[in-house]
């Protein structure tokens, strides 16, 4: 499989919520690539998992997060709960991660992001309230945009652009300091 096709993520993904499903193709891909080698891993469950999860295989990512006891294991389950709509779920997971070494780098990242509209701005300092950053208030603005009531699709594309590619970075070198 194409290395690309998983980290960093490509243009478009994640879909924060509501994943469309990929093909058939790449969910194979997803299965049959050995990432241990690739990545030179003892495991790559977490690894895969994280590529389920972006690819929009929900139910696959699932079956690996659960497995995996680890914050990393857990993190990839709150994410999998957070794009079906299963938000309460997902703040389960979250507290199961609990202060994650990414999160500095993840609050600091959207510090900085810039959208094209006035409401990205206004959305993006809700996310920053706190010194630290809360998986909650984005959990809390995946719900409001599921339930049609948030329409600032590309903060959520930006916030879940930067989470995912810090935590699958964190995956591939857990000895990197964020």
């Amino acid at each position: 499989m194409n290395i690309e096709s998983v980290y960093p993520a490509p243009a478009g993904l994640p879909v924060p919520v509501r994943p469309r499903r990929g093909s058939a193709d790449i969910l194979r891909m997803i299965q049959e690539a050995d990432w241990r080698k690739v990545y030179n891993l003892s495991s790559d469950a977490l690894v895969r998992a994280g590529a389920f999860w972006l690819h929009g295989f929900l139910d696959e990512a699932h079956e690996l997060a659960q497995k995996d006891r680890t914050a990393e294991g857990s993190y990839w389950h709150a994410l999998m709960h957070r794009s079906e709509g299963d938000f309460s779920n997902s703040m389960y997971w979250y507290q199961k991660v609990g202060n994650h070494a990414i999160f500095p780098a993840l609050r600091a990242g959207v510090e900085k992001m810039e959208g094209t509209s006035s409401n990205f701005d206004k959305a993006r300092r809700s996310l920053l309230l706190e010194s630290q950053w809360n998986p909650a208030r984005f959990v809390d603005l995946c719900e409001l945009a599921y339930r049609g009531r948030f329409g600032e699709l590309e903060l959520l594309q930006c916030v879940a652009t930067a989470e995912y590619n810090l935590l699958m970075g964190y995956v591939l070198a857990p000895g990197l300091t964020y």
